[in-house]
């Protein structure tokens, strides 16, 4: 049974592929299937419910490959009959084509519980193995879908029956797997031991197409190792032994040969395409890559291997830069390998393909297949990962000496390990847990904090605007009224005497005295030229007006800013200039000061140095004299800012702020009285 089926299609495939050349869709071997099918179906009307009902059942659901889901009807039914006529090895054979059925309907999960209990059900009815062989299908749909960790559970099982029935061939088998999921494994000594391992098999049973193929699975590790003269003289050793082997045709070669040597004789082209593509030789890998696409038409290869074939003759289009043809290969590849669920050969066929439309600086289609890459690699890492343990696992099922003992050493210390890791990784967890609570509690406090602050300041400047009106229009008002007043009584200045017209000067003087410190506070508290004129007029304001109270010589330069922006950032790049310039006033003792603000597109840069006395910024902050410092960075990081503060004792003091202009929202400057 292992081979029946793959022998039964392709025996039948070469016997019609002249008839097949000259039909349009429909082949003659369709056809003729399609009559079977229909005869048989015809029979099974007739037949009473009895082994051969659940047998010709079982045949039909091998053959009967349609959308329909008739094969996995008949798979059914013949297990239904079997159980009621407690038919083991039927209930056997129709569990395993039930795998077969949900496999071809892309139902994998299905598919594997239905292969393993027909692996179960055949262990516990003891049947012979060679009767019974269900593992290869669940091993290739384990690797459709890249679960390594279950392969290796499932070829150590198999190796165990093996061992224990002494089949050299399945022996062979197991050693080829291991190799296999070995070299997945990139452990590429593992891999060798066991591809060895079944190069030897193959010799002791002097079984010629079993040679072939070992030497086509140590070319790839040859490969991997980067020892391409060596992959390729292994790969025309198997090529040789194919050709050989179909000049015996039809003398010795059995049903097994000749479906499975065009398989191996295509696959061994491709691989030397790979070779020399990899050695840099790209006429000859582009001649054997075409050449395994043209040989696997006539012997059709299964799809992943086709998948294979066109995304290696891509690849080398790519590098000689015919990105035309490379993506259609690899693009076909690529389609070919999603139709089929195949995780590894959509992984590369996605990196190609953002590799080539990167080269094409087609950045947008190049990011899709690179996330489709990065997804499918994270995925197929994961699992490998896990796939470690089962490994150590799979090595001591196999291993022949001190078998048990060595199993309930390596379970141990498995369970160990593993509780170890377990209470490691959870207390890194609960650390990491710890740490991002604390972060977020942190930035939470942060939020906090800034939008009390906001509120506060916010509410300031509301405030101080407020009375700053009130001032101006109430006082100033009544000031300028009680001016007015007094002043009518200029024409009675001569009725005065000497004493009264000296006090009514001094109260005309008190009172322009009066007016002009009013104005001043009121400005001070609000500067009327920020809200009129915007930003560099009331920085320029404040600038002459320090400067000409002070010995300071101030040099300010102001670009970018034509346009308005938001209140709110106005009156805090003001306030911060406002309070670093009472500092150098207060403190530093300066003589030259400079500032410099720039708004660029994407930020405001405000810069602020001075050749005074300066200051330890830490030693201030850890006195408690940094307030005035504390409400400048409060400010700064309300407004998504940064500021640096470079100073030192003796040396002057530099500070520059970048404050990001997604908070200098452009203004309507029309609103503005």
């Amino acid at each position: 049974m292992k081979y029946c089926r793959l022998i039964l299609f392709f025996s039948l495939l070469v016997q019609t592929l002249p008839a097949m050349a000259q039909t349009d869709k429909v082949s003659l071997f369709e056809i003729q299937r399609q009559k079977e099918i229909d005869s048989m179906k015809q029979v099974l009307i007739g037949t009473p419910e009895d082994t051969v009902k659940v047998n010709r059942l079982i045949l039909l659901s091998q053959i009967q490959y349609d959308p329909e889901n008739t094969q996995k009807e008949f798979s059914l039914q013949a297990i239904s009959l079997a159980e009621k006529l407690h038919y083991k090895k039927g209930i056997v054979l129709a569990t395993n084509e039930a795998g077969s059925a949900y496999q071809i309907n892309k139902d994998y999960q299905t598919a594997i519980n239905y292969y393993k209990k027909a692996i179960s059900l055949s262990e516990a009815y003891g049947f012979n193995s060679t009767e019974t062989d269900f593992y290869p299908p669940l091993l290739n749909l384990y690797f459709y879908l890249g679960d390594y960790p279950n392969a290796m559970e499932t070829i150590s099982r198999e190796m165990i029956t093996a061992e224990k029935n002494k089949d050299k061939k399945r022996i062979a088998h197991c050693n080829n797997i291991l190799g296999y999921i070995y070299f997945k494994q990139e452990n590429f000594v593992a891999a060798e031991k066991y591809y060895s391992l079944y190069l030897n098999n193959a010799k002791d049973l002097k079984d010629s197409l079993m040679l072939a193929h070992a030497m086509g699975e140590v070319s790839d590790v040859y490969t991997a190792e980067k020892k391409y003269t060596e992959s390729i003289d292994a790969l025309f050793t198997t090529i040789r032994i194919c050709n050989d082997l179909e000049g015996n045709s039809g003398k010795q070669n059995s049903e097994k040969i000749n479906a499975w040597l065009p398989h191996y004789k295509s696959k061994a082209l491709y691989r030397l395409g790979v070779n020399y593509k990899l050695s840099g030789k790209l006429p000859e890998a582009l001649h054997y890559a075409l050449e395994a696409i043209k040989y696997a038409k006539h012997v059709s290869p299964p799809k992943y291997e086709t998948a294979r074939y066109y995304m290696n003759a891509g690849d080398v289009y790519k590098k000689q830069k015919d990105f035309k043809k490379a993506i259609e290969y690899i693009g076909y590849g690529f389609n070919l390998s999603r139709e089929i669920q195949h995780r590894e050969n959509t992984r590369d066929a996605a990196e190609y393909l953002s590799q080539t439309y990167a080269l094409l600086q087609r950045y947008d289609s190049a990011f899709f297949f690179y996330r489709i890459y990065t997804g499918l690699k994270d995925s197929i890492v994961n699992n490998e990962t896990k796939m470690k343990i089962a490994g150590i696992q799979g090595q001591y099922d196999v291993a022949k000496k001190d078998k048990e003992i060595a199993k309930q050493q390596q379970i141990r210390n498995i369970l160990i390990g593993s509780f170890i890791f377990l209470l490691i990784v959870l207390l890194l967890l609960y650390n990491s847990y710890r740490l991002k609570q604390k972060n977020k509690y942190q930035q939470e406090l942060n939020r906090q904090q800034n939008e009390l602050f906001n509120a506060i300041v916010t509410t300031q400047d509301q405030e101080r605007k407020r009375i700053a009106q009130d001032i101006h229009d109430s006082l100033g008002s009544v000031l300028s009224a009680a001016k007015l007043k007094l002043s009518s009584l200029e024409e009675s200045k001569k009725l005065l005497s000497p004493d009264q017209l000296e006090k009514y000067q001094t109260s005309l003087d008190l009172l322009d005295e009066a007016s002009t410190e009013l104005r001043n506070i009121s400005h001070n508290i609000m500067p009327a030229t920020l809200s009129k004129l915007g930003l560099e007029a009331a920085l320029q304001s404040l600038i002459d007006k320090i400067a000409a109270h002070s010995k300071m010589q101030i040099h300010f330069t102001a670009h970018g800013f034509e346009g308005r922006i938001d209140e709110a950032t106005e009156m805090s790049i003001y306030r911060i200039t406002l309070e670093l310039l009472n500092n150098i006033v207060k403190h530093a003792a300066a003589e030259k000061v400079i500032i410099q603000i720039i708004k660029y597109p994407a930020y405001i840069n405000l810069m602020i140095e001075d050749d005074g006395r300066g200051f330890d910024y830490h030693k201030a902050f850890e006195e408690k004299k940094g307030i005035g410092l504390g409400n400048i960075i409060s400010r700064v990081e309300y407004l998504n800012g940064t500021i640096e503060i470079d100073s030192a004792a003796g040396k002057g003091t530099t500070v520059i702020i970048e404050i990001p202009c997604t908070t200098c929202t452009p203004i309507n400057t029309k609103l503005l009285v």
